[in-house]
């Protein structure tokens, strides 16, 4: 039985769900308009099977996948929080003190993602649940949203429908993914660089007053100084190497980098 609606998105709904059993659930459901829509129900695929191929604590837990009268269906764990988008139009931005367990977090949900062998392509505060928004240091986060992850082996930088409209969130994108380039490990660290400049400084890195002009500074512009102690700033300077190939190798060279500069 479905309780209330949680939230929309591009391909969905989100609702609050109770099983016969008494067990509740958020039940993600495609959008009707969609049903026929290969890419559509393509993304719910994806979502199931990278749900189904990684368990972290902080990863958004599947319970499972169904199609039932023409229409795709996913039953994930419901967590009860705010989303980090909420938690930063409160607070404006985190000091390093609450950042900083907060990314920690994070890059350890990203290094299981990946050493399962997915890249997740939508890091943003919206995909980021925090249980615990009201602590000093919030905490107890889940990553969800997997409807643009790829597994490894298939994964380019191509993040368009096959009408070709861009359907990830820009502002998150790293230059890779604009430039339909190959995307590795390193571009859900660009992400996360951006998240964590936000987090710090109550504001992206790279603004624009249109989508063409944003894409521009983000793919020619140096990101603006952190004014955060050295070593933390040098960490997201790295995750914002607009060369993939300059940014951290390894989620363990990402963490490392995190706790050298507490």
């Amino acid at each position: 039985m479905l309780e209330a609606l949680l939230g929309a998105g591009t391909i969905g709904r989100v609702f609050r769900a109770r099983h016969v059993d008494g067990s509740v659930a958020a039940l993600k459901v495609l959008h009707p308009h969609l049903v026929e829509n290969e890419d559509a129900r393509a993304r719910f695929l994806r979502e199931a099977r990278a749900l189904s191929n990684v368990q972290h604590r902080s990863i958004g837990r599947i319970i499972g996948a169904f199609e039932e009268s023409g229409s795709s269906f996913l039953a994930l764990e419901l967590y009860e929080g705010v989303s980090l988008r909420g938690v930063l139009d409160a607070r404006f931005k985190l000091s390093p003190q609450a950042a900083i367990p907060l990314l920690r977090e994070l890059v350890e949900a990203l290094g299981a993602l990946h050493e399962a062998g997915w890249i997740h392509r939508d890091l943003k505060p919206e995909n980021v649940m925090v249980l615990d928004p009201d602590a000093a240091a919030p905490r107890n986060v889940r990553l969800l949203d997997f409807g643009l992850a790829r597994p490894m082996v298939f994964a380019t930088g191509d993040v368009r429908t096959a009408a070709g409209m861009f359907v990830g969130s820009l502002a998150y994108a790293a230059p890779e993914q604009i430039l339909g380039d190959a995307i590795t490990p390193a571009t859900d660290w660009w992400s996360l660089g951006i998240v964590a400049f936000e987090m710090l400084a109550g504001h992206r890195p790279f603004q624009g007053s249109s989508r063409p002009a944003m894409a521009r500074n983000l793919l020619r512009e140096a990101p603006p100084a952190l004014d955060v102690d050295r070593k933390l700033a040098l960490w997201v300077e790295a995750l914002l190497a607009k060369d993939a190939h300059q940014r951290p190798a390894s989620f363990r060279d990402v963490l490392a980098g995190l706790n050298a500069a507490v």
